[in-house]
């Protein structure tokens, strides 16, 4: 198994997990060169032959997502476990730049053998076996793909251009603005479509999830039109700790909308007339995810 084999394995891993809870998001992979290495080498050799650090971000592995609350459910769920390293940014309110938050993991115990096998001879004693994760929104992607290219890779066309180069990072801040606001705005929506009684655009709104239904069986939303302060009883619950039930239980959730209000009625609302309009099957099906 190469390298390049090992981060593709580790993508679809990955990408399993997240699926699991609707969430929508891209999943990139890159391995490092060898010319990569020598070019790191070269820059921090003299840290990494004293023994002060290894390289660790040789697989590196980028989750884009579409909302800034997403990051956080996101960054919650990998910065636990076999967890190396983080590096996540403070904000700082008197300088425009994007934040870093790359988490470095230690590799599964079933890839390690064959990376260590893998890695070129001359550097693999400096290389530790890690892989890093990078998680970003679409918008910050898309102004680090650019920055990184046009920037970061010919620093020296910057210099003296201080002016430019702020404005280049004040666009970050609009991006940044742009995407609370998107999120304000379904927000807004879903309180919106649950005062007017659409309950199915007030979970899509709510949840920003990939469903695999069109919309609640008829005996739930019959239940929901005949209890409206429901609707926003469920619009008070934790959207990340329904998502990362999601991801972190090991059994799959089918993404229906009964299913997750039956779920958040589970874990927050407790509702028993709601609890009552789950079949059997469903009830079982919940109590093993709950369980697993």
């Amino acid at each position: 198994m190469t390298i390049k084999d090992i981060a593709d394995q580790l993508q679809q891993d990955l990408s399993r997990q997240i699926e699991k809870s609707g969430l929508m998001f891209r999943l990139f992979w890159r391995v490092k060169s060898i010319e990569s290495i020598r070019h790191k080498m070269a820059l921090k050799g003299e840290q990494y032959l004293s023994g002060q650090g290894l390289i660790q971000d040789i697989i590196g592995l980028r989750i884009v997502v579409y909302f800034p609350d997403d990051v956080d459910v996101l960054s919650t769920f990998f910065g636990c476990g076999d967890v190396v390293k983080q590096s996540i940014d403070e904000f700082d309110t008197s300088t425009f730049r994007p934040q870093r938050l790359n988490i470095t993991r230690s590799l599964p115990e079933e890839y390690i053998d064959d990376f260590r096998k893998a890695l070129p001879e001359e550097f693999a004693k400096y290389i530790d076996s890690t892989y890093e994760i990078q998680i970003r929104t679409v918008f910050s992607e898309g102004w680090h793909e650019v920055e990184h290219d046009m920037r970061y890779k010919c620093k020296k066309d910057w210099e003296g251009y201080d002016s430019q180069s702020r404005i280049l990072n004040g666009l970050i801040a609009q991006l940044e603005t742009a995407e609370w606001s998107m999120r304000s705005l379904f927000r807004e929506m879903a309180v919106e479509n649950c005062h007017r009684g659409n309950y199915r655009a007030m979970m899509r709104n709510k949840m920003r999830i990939r469903f695999k239904s069109e919309g609640f069986s008829s005996p739930v939303e019959e239940y929901l039109k005949a209890n409206p302060s429901l609707c926003e009883r469920f619009l008070m619950t934790d959207r990340m700790v329904i998502i990362l039930s999601m991801i972190i239980h090991k059994a799959v959730l089918p993404l229906s909308y009964d299913n997750i209000l039956f779920l958040a009625n589970r874990i927050d609302m407790e509702d028993e007339g709601l609890k009552k309009l789950e079949s059997a099957e469903t009830q079982k099906l919940i109590d093993t995810f709950i369980e697993s």
